[in-house]
Protein backbone atom coordinates (compact mmCIF):
# COMPACT_ATOMS: atom_id res chain seq x y z
CA UNK A 1 0.00 0.00 0.00
CA UNK A 2 1.43 3.19 -0.61
CA UNK A 3 -1.23 5.37 -2.02
CA UNK A 4 -3.24 7.68 0.89
CA UNK A 5 -0.18 7.04 3.17
CA UNK A 6 1.54 10.67 3.20
CA UNK A 7 -1.66 11.90 1.54
CA UNK A 8 -3.92 10.85 4.45
CA UNK A 9 -3.65 13.62 6.75
CA UNK A 10 -4.74 15.94 4.46
CA UNK A 11 -7.47 14.43 2.56
CA UNK A 12 -10.51 15.62 4.12
CA UNK A 13 -9.31 19.13 3.83
CA UNK A 14 -8.47 18.43 0.15
CA UNK A 15 -12.03 17.24 -0.71
CA UNK A 16 -14.03 19.61 1.83
CA UNK A 17 -16.38 20.58 -0.79
CA UNK A 18 -17.12 17.44 -2.15
CA UNK A 19 -21.36 16.74 -1.51
CA UNK A 20 -20.98 13.88 0.34
CA UNK A 21 -24.97 14.10 1.65
CA UNK A 22 -25.88 14.83 -2.02
CA UNK A 23 -23.92 11.72 -3.20
CA UNK A 24 -24.95 9.18 -0.40
CA UNK A 25 -28.69 10.40 -1.00
CA UNK A 26 -28.62 9.63 -4.61
CA UNK A 27 -26.97 6.68 -4.10
CA UNK A 28 -29.36 5.59 -1.59
CA UNK A 29 -31.87 6.75 -4.17
CA UNK A 30 -30.45 4.23 -6.67
CA UNK A 31 -30.09 1.26 -4.04
CA UNK A 32 -33.94 1.31 -3.58
CA UNK A 33 -34.55 1.97 -7.28
CA UNK A 34 -32.75 -1.09 -7.92
CA UNK A 35 -34.93 -3.28 -5.27
CA UNK A 36 -32.09 -2.68 -2.48
CA UNK A 37 -33.62 -2.68 1.05
CA UNK A 38 -32.70 0.19 3.79
CA UNK A 39 -30.61 -2.35 5.99
CA UNK A 40 -27.12 -3.47 6.37
CA UNK A 41 -24.55 -1.52 3.77
CA UNK A 42 -21.22 -2.56 3.44
CA UNK A 43 -18.55 0.45 1.79
CA UNK A 44 -15.41 -0.93 0.20
CA UNK A 45 -12.71 1.47 0.45
CA UNK A 46 -14.35 3.65 2.38
CA UNK A 47 -11.55 6.02 3.08
CA UNK A 48 -12.13 8.49 5.79
CA UNK A 49 -15.39 7.82 6.58
CA UNK A 50 -17.34 10.47 5.38
CA UNK A 51 -20.44 8.34 2.85
CA UNK A 52 -20.32 5.23 5.36
CA UNK A 53 -21.06 8.15 8.23
CA UNK A 54 -23.89 9.90 5.95
CA UNK A 55 -25.73 6.34 5.02
CA UNK A 56 -25.82 5.32 8.70
CA UNK A 57 -27.24 8.73 9.60
CA UNK A 58 -29.94 7.79 7.22
CA UNK A 59 -30.50 4.86 9.15
CA UNK A 60 -28.83 1.97 7.35
CA UNK A 61 -26.15 -0.46 9.49
CA UNK A 62 -23.30 -0.09 8.26
CA UNK A 63 -19.23 -1.19 7.63
CA UNK A 64 -16.52 0.20 6.53
CA UNK A 65 -13.34 -1.02 4.91
CA UNK A 66 -10.50 0.34 3.29
CA UNK A 67 -6.78 -0.77 2.95
CA UNK A 68 -5.06 2.42 4.59
CA UNK A 69 -4.71 2.35 8.10
CA UNK A 70 -4.44 6.43 8.23
CA UNK A 71 -7.99 6.63 6.28
CA UNK A 72 -9.06 4.20 9.08
CA UNK A 73 -8.22 5.77 12.25
CA UNK A 74 -9.28 9.17 10.57
CA UNK A 75 -13.07 7.26 10.45
CA UNK A 76 -13.00 6.21 13.34
CA UNK A 77 -12.16 9.15 14.95
CA UNK A 78 -15.51 10.54 13.47
CA UNK A 79 -18.05 7.79 15.08
CA UNK A 80 -20.57 8.81 17.18
CA UNK A 81 -22.31 6.17 19.58
CA UNK A 82 -25.81 6.84 17.89
CA UNK A 83 -24.36 5.56 14.98
CA UNK A 84 -24.36 1.92 13.48
CA UNK A 85 -21.39 2.06 11.91
CA UNK A 86 -18.26 0.09 12.19
CA UNK A 87 -14.90 0.30 10.18
CA UNK A 88 -11.95 -2.02 9.82
CA UNK A 89 -8.91 -1.97 8.16
CA UNK A 90 -8.94 -4.51 5.02
CA UNK A 91 -8.16 -5.22 1.04
CA UNK A 92 -11.51 -5.06 -0.90
CA UNK A 93 -9.80 -8.00 -3.12
CA UNK A 94 -10.32 -10.05 0.36
CA UNK A 95 -13.20 -11.31 1.32
CA UNK A 96 -13.89 -11.06 5.21
CA UNK A 97 -16.77 -12.30 7.17
CA UNK A 98 -19.33 -9.99 6.46
CA UNK A 99 -22.38 -11.56 4.83
CA UNK A 100 -25.99 -10.97 3.98
CA UNK A 101 -25.79 -7.65 3.46
CA UNK A 102 -28.55 -5.69 1.84
CA UNK A 103 -26.11 -3.35 -0.53
CA UNK A 104 -22.89 -2.83 -1.35
CA UNK A 105 -21.05 0.23 -2.51
CA UNK A 106 -17.80 1.07 -3.69
CA UNK A 107 -17.55 4.92 -4.37
CA UNK A 108 -15.28 7.80 -5.17
CA UNK A 109 -13.52 5.57 -7.84
CA UNK A 110 -12.02 2.96 -5.73
CA UNK A 111 -12.48 0.52 -9.00
CA UNK A 112 -10.25 3.12 -10.56
CA UNK A 113 -7.37 1.46 -8.11
CA UNK A 114 -7.94 -1.89 -8.81
CA UNK A 115 -5.87 -1.83 -12.29
CA UNK A 116 -6.54 -4.95 -13.44
CA UNK A 117 -8.98 -7.25 -14.30
CA UNK A 118 -8.24 -9.34 -11.73
CA UNK A 119 -8.28 -6.86 -9.02
CA UNK A 120 -11.80 -5.50 -10.03
CA UNK A 121 -13.31 -9.01 -10.54
CA UNK A 122 -11.83 -9.71 -6.98
CA UNK A 123 -13.16 -6.78 -5.62
CA UNK A 124 -16.42 -7.43 -7.13
CA UNK A 125 -16.34 -10.74 -5.43
CA UNK A 126 -15.56 -9.56 -2.17
CA UNK A 127 -18.89 -7.93 -2.83
CA UNK A 128 -21.03 -10.57 -4.04
CA UNK A 129 -20.19 -12.92 -0.77
CA UNK A 130 -21.22 -9.88 1.15
CA UNK A 131 -24.57 -9.58 -0.47
CA UNK A 132 -27.43 -11.63 0.11
CA UNK A 133 -29.40 -13.16 -2.76
CA UNK A 134 -31.02 -10.38 -4.37
CA UNK A 135 -28.57 -7.92 -3.11
CA UNK A 136 -27.15 -4.75 -5.33
CA UNK A 137 -23.95 -3.92 -5.66
CA UNK A 138 -23.13 -0.25 -6.65
CA UNK A 139 -19.61 1.25 -7.62
CA UNK A 140 -18.03 3.98 -9.64
CA UNK A 141 -14.95 4.31 -11.96
CA UNK A 142 -13.65 6.83 -14.12
CA UNK A 143 -15.02 6.22 -17.62
CA UNK A 144 -12.61 5.25 -20.75
CA UNK A 145 -14.67 7.11 -23.51
CA UNK A 146 -14.44 10.44 -21.39
CA UNK A 147 -10.84 9.86 -20.40
CA UNK A 148 -9.74 9.55 -24.18
CA UNK A 149 -12.09 12.23 -25.49
CA UNK A 150 -10.40 14.81 -23.08
CA UNK A 151 -7.14 13.70 -22.45
CA UNK A 152 -5.08 14.43 -19.10
CA UNK A 153 -3.83 17.33 -17.80
CA UNK A 154 -2.20 18.61 -14.90
CA UNK A 155 -4.28 20.20 -12.27
CA UNK A 156 -3.83 22.87 -9.36
CA UNK A 157 -5.80 23.14 -6.51
CA UNK A 158 -5.13 25.81 -3.53
CA UNK A 159 -7.09 25.61 -0.24
CA UNK A 160 -6.62 28.51 2.48
CA UNK A 161 -7.76 27.47 6.02
CA UNK A 162 -6.04 30.23 8.13
CA UNK A 163 -3.03 29.85 9.31
CA UNK A 164 -2.70 27.17 6.47
CA UNK A 165 -2.77 27.24 2.91
CA UNK A 166 -2.46 23.44 1.14
CA UNK A 167 -1.23 23.81 -2.42
CA UNK A 168 -1.63 20.29 -4.63
CA UNK A 169 -0.75 19.77 -7.96
CA UNK A 170 -1.75 16.21 -9.63
CA UNK A 171 0.26 15.90 -12.60
CA UNK A 172 -0.99 13.06 -14.69
CA UNK A 173 0.56 10.29 -17.21
CA UNK A 174 -0.95 8.49 -19.18
CA UNK A 175 -0.39 4.69 -20.78
CA UNK A 176 -3.32 4.48 -23.17
CA UNK A 177 -1.96 0.85 -24.23
CA UNK A 178 -2.88 -0.08 -21.18
CA UNK A 179 -5.98 2.05 -19.89
CA UNK A 180 -4.16 3.35 -16.97
CA UNK A 181 -3.32 6.83 -15.89
CA UNK A 182 -0.37 7.79 -13.29
CA UNK A 183 -1.03 10.32 -11.07
CA UNK A 184 1.97 12.35 -8.94
CA UNK A 185 0.18 14.23 -6.59
CA UNK A 186 2.78 17.11 -4.92
CA UNK A 187 1.26 18.95 -2.36
CA UNK A 188 2.71 22.39 -0.26
CA UNK A 189 1.30 22.17 3.07
CA UNK A 190 2.57 26.29 4.38
CA UNK A 191 1.84 27.36 7.77
CA UNK A 192 1.26 30.68 6.98
CA UNK A 193 2.55 32.11 10.72
CA UNK A 194 4.99 30.54 11.30
CA UNK A 195 6.20 30.49 7.64
CA UNK A 196 7.38 26.92 7.22
CA UNK A 197 6.33 25.10 4.52
CA UNK A 198 5.99 21.00 4.37
CA UNK A 199 6.10 18.95 1.20
CA UNK A 200 4.17 16.00 0.36
CA UNK A 201 4.94 13.27 -2.85
CA UNK A 202 2.66 10.61 -3.80
CA UNK A 203 2.22 8.78 -7.06
CA UNK A 204 -1.31 6.75 -7.66
CA UNK A 205 -2.08 4.60 -10.50
CA UNK A 206 -5.83 4.26 -12.17
CA UNK A 207 -7.12 2.80 -14.67
CA UNK A 208 -10.14 3.71 -16.86
CA UNK A 209 -13.02 1.02 -17.41
CA UNK A 210 -15.51 0.91 -20.25
CA UNK A 211 -18.74 -0.92 -19.61
CA UNK A 212 -18.01 -4.23 -21.78
CA UNK A 213 -15.04 -4.72 -19.32
CA UNK A 214 -17.49 -4.46 -16.48
CA UNK A 215 -20.17 -6.19 -17.71
CA UNK A 216 -17.50 -9.19 -18.10
CA UNK A 217 -16.33 -8.92 -15.18
CA UNK A 218 -19.29 -8.74 -13.13
CA UNK A 219 -20.73 -12.03 -14.59
CA UNK A 220 -17.23 -13.77 -14.00
CA UNK A 221 -17.35 -12.68 -10.55
CA UNK A 222 -21.42 -14.47 -10.54
CA UNK A 223 -23.29 -10.91 -10.44
CA UNK A 224 -25.73 -9.89 -13.03
CA UNK A 225 -25.07 -7.05 -14.62
CA UNK A 226 -28.35 -3.86 -14.20
CA UNK A 227 -26.69 -1.06 -16.02
CA UNK A 228 -24.32 1.81 -16.43
CA UNK A 229 -24.83 5.81 -16.15
CA UNK A 230 -23.09 8.91 -15.53
CA UNK A 231 -22.34 9.81 -12.05
CA UNK A 232 -25.44 11.69 -10.56
CA UNK A 233 -27.71 10.63 -13.38
CA UNK A 234 -29.97 7.78 -14.64
CA UNK A 235 -28.70 9.02 -18.20
CA UNK A 236 -26.76 6.88 -20.15
CA UNK A 237 -22.08 7.62 -19.58
CA UNK A 238 -20.92 10.28 -21.84
CA UNK A 239 -17.34 11.41 -22.97
CA UNK A 240 -18.27 14.95 -20.99
CA UNK A 241 -17.93 13.30 -17.66
CA UNK A 242 -15.49 11.03 -16.46
CA UNK A 243 -17.06 9.58 -13.79
CA UNK A 244 -19.28 6.46 -14.21
CA UNK A 245 -21.29 4.30 -11.98
CA UNK A 246 -22.87 0.71 -12.57
CA UNK A 247 -25.09 -1.33 -10.75
CA UNK A 248 -25.24 -4.95 -10.48
CA UNK A 249 -27.54 -7.63 -8.73
CA UNK A 250 -26.78 -10.98 -7.50
CA UNK A 251 -29.13 -13.09 -8.04
CA UNK A 252 -31.82 -14.35 -5.99
CA UNK A 253 -31.53 -18.21 -5.01
CA UNK A 254 -34.36 -20.32 -6.97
Amino acid sequence: MTEFVEYAPWYDLIYEDKDYVAEAAFVEQQLHRHGAGSGTLLDLGCGTGMHAIEFARRGWIVTGIDLSEKMIDRAKARLSHSLRVSFRQGDVCRAGGERDFDAVISLFHVASYQTSTSRLESMIATARAALKPGGILLFDYWYGEAVLAQGVQTRVKVIERPPLRLTRIAQPAHDEANALVEVKYTLFCEDMVLSTIKRVEETHLLRYWFPLEVDSSLRASGLDPVGHYAWLSNDKPDRHNWAAYSVARKLPLT
